[in-house]
């Protein structure tokens, strides 16, 4: 998290790391590659076929393209459609369609609705309702994504032994993987490694587990 890195210090302590030959968890490369801007790169037109090549047909990158949601960027890389999707927001009021995130994991840190709003207002200059500019340096640590409405069901939600109450849930079941590589890049292990499922109440925003916003929940599969 940025506050680990107090100054200069920190940020030499791991150059060190990185380039010494202890095995990181995770290295560098693949801390970044969890973060939203790099969910966000890949997500644009042609670089999923660029990253795959002959591994997989044009017809498995779309399977794969038609699952993944909007994802928008707000720095110095904007293109035409991050452009509408900021103009949907403060134009045409459809702030409900969409979750500004930064670089965080962990729940807590996203803007919802009127709260987006006023977080990138500010940062952006309109003219004749199109977007004139926007102010990268403020606004290019987020990424704007579509938001997703799963199906909702009726739940009691347990913390700590005690009941937190019970009501309409959501839930979201994400997929563990380890991955092991030499020191030139080869993958010598890539396998799955188990699953966490986080249900919350419909009604709440943030979604993380630790910041208690949500609790662990197992899936019950019916044929």
């Amino acid at each position: 998290a940025p506050k680990d890195y107090f100054g200069n210090a920190e940020w030499e302590a791991r150059k060190t790391l990185e380039c010494s030959r202890a095995t990181k968890s995770p290295c560098l490369g693949y801390h970044l590659a969890g973060t939203k801007k790099v969910q966000q790169a890949l997500a644009r037109p042609g670089v999923l076929k660029e990253i795959m090549g002959d591994t997989a047909t044009d017809a498995e990158i779309a399977q794969l393209q038609a699952v993944f949601a909007g994802l928008y960027s707000l720095g110095e890389d904007m293109v035409d459609e991050d452009k509408e999707a900021v103009r949907a927001i403060l134009v045409d009021h459809q702030e409900s369609k969409f979750v500004l995130k930064p670089q965080r994991e962990g729940g807590g840190y996203n803007f919802y609705g009127s709260q987006m709003v006023e977080r990138l207002q500010p940062h952006v200059t309109m003219a004749d309702e199109k977007i004139a500019s926007i102010d990268h340096s403020i606004l290019g640590e987020f990424i704007l994504m579509e938001r997703l409405f799963p199906p909702e069901q009726r739940a009691i939600l347990l913390r700590g032994g005690q009941v937190e109450g019970s009501g309409p849930s959501i839930s979201e079941l994400g997929c563990f993987g380890t991955i092991l590589c030499s020191p030139q890049g080869d993958v010598l292990h890539n396998e799955y490694a188990g699953f966490l499922m986080r249900t919350k109440f419909s009604h709440v925003d943030e979604g993380g587990v630790a910041a208690g916003y949500a609790t662990l929940s197992s899936p019950y599969l019916v044929s």
